[in-house]
């Protein structure tokens, strides 16, 4: 009764367990996912597995679809013949896609992309950039580019028999047929987070969120359990109130997972947060989770294991096992980990999210002197192309420049670069607007109209970047608008006028004609243009002597 038997169907692994009744709920999990995806393709799985359920959910739900960052997984429910029924007509859809609706549910699709992911998503984007896990968060933006044909390919690349697993709550249904076509199973990729030095923080729309990367253990799951907690506690030690409380875990490859937890902020929290979520996830580190903690978790899964419901579980384990290519375990396999839990591999937990923490913060949030913001810097020129000049020069002296190996906006002697082999997705719009996004997730905007010849900067994007990578966006608002003659003129003046240079020859006219009052008789009018003079001169020697800040460095007298 406790064992998880196995079979194949048409090429297909099954894993099933003997309930004593007939099968009544069947899962065909399929390993690919959404960190599968590179950008310019994000979507494409979520067409297919809605495509798939046309018309085949109801109200009664008997089967549905769901995709994770590593695997798709189909559920059907009824009795037997309903089982063999819905499963049988998705095989041989998927089989033989039909996307003859495809345009519709694109749109429908587009739609929903862009509500507001939850934030342990927002901050795989953070951590991974725009590849992997990380391509989650950018509102399946390729799904504009697949075509039947690219959505045929994929579907037989990944909805194949070697790549899937069946899991029943009962024996296989007698003439049950799963027509997937052969194929090669889809290794899991490894998640490559970007190199910084952690913790860091990042701004986040809502609430604080802390998340951090651990080796994927049994020890490990007890961890977003142990966060909540920790995090209830030492919110409200800071500030006296914790809610909204959260906690998650996901599987971002074979064997990391990243763990994060939450919660929703007062503006009396805002002084101190940055501060407690530190002492949070420091104090787990360094002092060890609670065992009255973990040994209430423990409690908790044992006690979730008595539920007739643990077998069938117990049958998904094994098929998220073979998937992610671990060995299966059995039911009293689970229970004797469960029991034999070791507290210290717990707390080894706990000190890897500590050491790779990233805190999503509000933007009124102050930052902890313990967790510096993740920026993207500027670096030296590097580029050798045309350099265009912005529609407000003089005002503006910014240029934009590609040439074959990098595209970079240069504003005095630092740029704002992007390496074209590091570029991962270009965002066009209609009106020449393009978005380089880099590996990182980086973003370097073209906006073609604050730049002399402009439409010749689009073409050069489109030319330098493949054609696969472009992503055709929707039209959007222009909000950028040049400045008038005067304006430009206005501006040049004051900017060349606060240089040493322009001191300089300021003061030596205003001291000639400062003179030339005074000799021509005209005492107030020289007086004034004296005081106007020993003016320009103290700002000169204050600009020579004093060093002032130089704007976007930091303040040296800041606290």
């Amino acid at each position: 009764m406790t064992g998880v038997r196995e079979s194949e169907i048409n090429g297909v692994l099954c894993f099933w367990v003997d309930m004593g009744r007939p099968a009544s709920a069947a899962h065909l999990l399929f390993r690919q996912g959404l960190a599968d995806e590179p950008l310019h393709e994000s979507g494409w799985l979520h067409l297919l597995e809605h495509l798939a359920l046309l018309d085949r959910e109801t109200l009664t739900r008997p089967i549905e679809g769901r995709i994770s960052l590593l695997r798709t997984h189909f559920a059907a429910f009824g009795g037997p013949e309903a089982i063999t029924e819905h499963l049988g007509a998705l095989g041989r859809w998927l089989a033989e896609p039909d996307l003859r609706l495809l345009p519709r549910e694109r749109g429908l699709l587009q739609a929903q992309a862009y509500e507001k992911r939850d934030q342990l998503t927002r901050s795989l984007t953070w951590r991974y950039g725009a590849r992997g896990p990380g391509v989650t968060s950018y509102a399946e933006i390729g799904a504009v580019r697949a075509t039947d044909e690219l959505l045929v390919e994929r579907s037989r690349r990944v909805f194949n028999a070697s790549n899937a697993i069946l899991v029943l709550d009962g024996p296989p249904p007698e003439g049950l047929s799963i027509p997937l076509p052969p194929g090669e199973f889809s290794p899991t990729p490894i998640a490559e987070p970007v190199g910084r030095s952690l913790p860091a923080a990042y701004r986040d729309e809502i609430g604080l969120t802390l998340s951090g990367v651990v080796t994927r253990t049994h020890e490990a799951g007890f961890l977003p359990v142990v966060l909540e907690r920790a995090l209830h506690d030492g919110l409200r030690r800071h500030s006296g109130s914790a809610f909204g409380l959260w906690s998650n875990l996901a599987e971002v490859d074979n064997q990391h997972a990243v763990v994060a937890g939450g919660s929703e902020v007062v503006p009396e929290m805002l002084p101190s947060l940055a501060k407690a979520a530190c002492e949070v996830t420091e104090q787990l580190a360094r002092d060890g989770v609670p065992r009255e903690w973990v040994q209430e978790a423990v409690d908790r899964r044992l006690r979730a294991l008595e539920s007739p419901a643990a077998r069938t579980e117990t049958a998904l384990e094994a098929a998220y096992a073979a998937l992610s290519e671990r060995v299966p375990m059995s039911f009293e396999e689970l229970v004797t980990q469960i029991r034999e839990t070791d507290p210290t591999r717990v707390d080894r937990a706990a000190q890897e999210l500590h050491a790779s923490l990233l805190v999503g913060l509000p933007e009124a949030a102050p930052l902890h002197r313990a967790l510096p913001e993740v920026t993207f810097p500027e670096s030296r020129p590097r580029g050798t192309g045309e350099k265009h000049s912005h529609v407000n020069w003089p005002a503006d002296m910014t240029t934009f420049s590609i040439d074959d190996h990098v595209a970079e906006r240069l504003t005095g002697t630092m740029s704002r670069s992007m390496s074209l082999p590091e570029v991962v997705a270009l965002l066009a719009w209609r009106d020449g607007a393009r978005h380089l996004i880099g590996r990182d997730g980086d973003v370097l905007e073209m906006e073609p109209r604050e730049w002399a010849r402009g439409k010749d900067l689009t073409k050069a994007l489109d030319a330098a970047i493949p054609a696969d990578l472009h992503v055709a966006m929707a039209d959007r608002a222009v909000t950028f608008q040049p400045m008038s003659v005067t304006e430009r003129s206005a501006s040049a003046f004051a900017r060349v006028a606060n240089t040493r240079v322009g001191l300089s020859s300021l003061l030596g006219v205003v001291a000639l004609l400062a003179v030339w009052s005074l000799i021509g008789g005209h005492l107030v009018v020289g007086v004034v243009l004296l005081v106007l003079a020993a003016a320009i001169g103290a700002h000169l020697w204050r600009t020579e002597v004093g060093h002032p800040v130089t704007p976007g460095s930091p303040d040296p007298t800041a606290t």
